[in-house]
């Protein structure tokens, strides 16, 4: 009887699925290229150089609603750190056993997904990604690492006082990165370098500047998360 309650809920599944696709598909209605006029703020960020739209509107048109993102994602960090060391340590948790294969696959897997998200955040203006896309990348590679050589380990290898000033000194970056075009007499949150070559990495203005920076604070902010997290509970 369970064995064929389970078989009908996979024909409905797969009806269902069918069902959308073909109302997906045949719903699809192209009617050539569009002849109203592009969106002012495409056009702005066409002429900052920068080859992701996406990135030139949350990094310079739109800055504004990037900063204050970064300064939610700080107040959480900040409101987990503090509320879990004021609570310590609910339990200690049974360690899980050590597996070789994690182990070996922390030891393969971490230099390449420490460089991706390097990558990511410094193309993330000439192509998909950006600071937050890579320094959440990042973050699970010391997650990762966590997990297979444990968080003393880790925390041994990464002094964890000096992420926190880190993390801050960031953040006071961003604002003061937002603030610097007033001094050259020109509205807070403008860009002040100029546009560059399309395509090239040093080109998009302060949107590279900005991304490198929102992904150092998402790469320590996350581990700062995580790692009091594993503190509160007592181990992975």
């Amino acid at each position: 009887m369970k064995r064929k309650k389970t078989v009908l809920l996979g024909i409905a599944a797969v009806t269902l699925s069918a069902c959308f696709c073909a109302v997906a598909i045949l719903g699809f209605d192209f009617r050539g290229p569009r002849t109203e006029p592009i969106d002012p703020w495409i056009v702005a960020a066409e002429a900052l150089g920068t080859q992701n739209i996406i990135s030139a509107i949350y990094l310079n048109v739109r800055l504004f609603d990037t900063i204050i993102e970064v300064l939610v994602f700080a107040i959480a960090a900040l409101g987990v750190r503090y509320y879990l060391t004021a609570r310590g340590r609910r339990r200690e948790a049974d360690a899980i056993p050590e597996s070789r294969v994690v182990r070996v696959a922390a030891d393969v897997l971490l230099p390449p997904i420490v460089l991706l998200g390097i990558y990511i955040v410094l193309h993330g203006h000439l192509s998909p990604g950006g600071g937050f896309a890579g320094g959440v990348i990042a973050g699970t590679g010391l997650l990762l690492a966590a997990i297979a050589l444990g968080t003393e380990t880790v925390r041994s290898r990464i002094s964890s006082s000096v992420l926190e000033w880190v993390e801050w000194a960031v953040l006071c970056g961003i604002i003061v990165l937002a603030v610097v075009p007033v001094t050259l007499s020109r509205p807070a949150l403008a860009n002040p370098i100029g546009p560059g070559t399309m395509g090239r990495l040093l080109s998009g203005g302060t949107t590279l500047l900005y991304s490198m920076l929102i992904g150092v604070k998402v790469f320590v902010g996350s581990w700062v998360i995580v790692r009091r997290f594993i503190d509160h509970r007592g181990e992975i």
